[in-house]
């Protein structure tokens, strides 16, 4: 089907709403706009994606879904880099906001975002993908409403990934941050605690594959390739 390019005044108000969304509040991962990034995100995701990017690559990843995808730099590299089918999920409006309109603007194909909240329901309506992105969301779900329940959504997430998940979250160990002392106790070696974590709950595979800092940049969190 063809597509008709947006009339210039469409173009312009476009572009005013994504420059005052982006000033209100600060962005989590780098925003594309005009086939660029612009500068001032708050997370080091360039070298996040590398090691995403070599797993998809790696397992012939042809769909992604990205759980807290905020918004949305791994769900559009994927369809830029690498022509992958790719689906973003979150529940915050104005990243979400910011994700719809970089994949207009920039014309970005195969790619879309879905507005949800990231809970044991949502998932298990949604379909398996080859890759499954699940970064810096887990540890707000387990101090929220407990190891238990962080246990189901692992259970329930096992079977939608076909091929591999990427896998991070935040550690007990992060005393900058409040939430760190909701934790479990994840002891001296918060990484092995991590991995053992998602072992137990039925997985076959947990490698690190690499690690990043962590949001109070005090810590070093480890990113893992996780098999079903």
């Amino acid at each position: 089907m063809f597509h008709k390019p947006l009339p210039f005044i469409v173009r312009i108000l476009q572009s005013i709403s994504a420059k005052v969304l982006l000033r209100s509040y600060p962005n989590y991962q780098p925003v594309f706009k005009n086939g660029k990034l612009l500068p001032g995100s708050d997370r080091d995701c360039i070298d996040r994606w590398k090691l995403i990017k070599s797993e998809i690559t790696h397992f012939h990843g042809e769909s992604l879904l990205d759980i807290g995808s905020a918004e949305g730099f791994y769900v559009l590299e994927a369809a830029k880099e690498l022509n992958c089918f790719s689906l973003g999920i979150d529940a915050d409006i104005r990243r979400m906001a910011v994700a719809q309109n970089q994949l207009v603007s920039e014309k970005i194909m195969p790619a879309g975002f879905l507005l949800e909240k990231i809970d044991t329901t949502s998932l298990k309506s949604i379909p398996a993908f080859d890759v499954v992105i699940f970064m810096s969301v887990l540890h707000h779900i387990m101090y929220t409403h407990g190891i238990e329940y962080s246990k189901e959504l692992l259970k329930i997430l096992r079977d939608k990934v076909k091929k591999v998940m990427i896998f991070e979250m935040g550690q007990s160990d992060e005393h900058k941050m409040s939430w760190a002392k909701l934790l479990p106790d994840m002891g001296e070696n918060p990484h092995e605690w991590i991995k053992n974590f998602i072992l137990s709950q039925g997985y076959r595979e947990v490698v690190k594959i690499g690690e990043s800092d962590s949001y109070g940049k005090d810590r070093r969190r480890a990113i893992f390739r996780v098999v079903p």
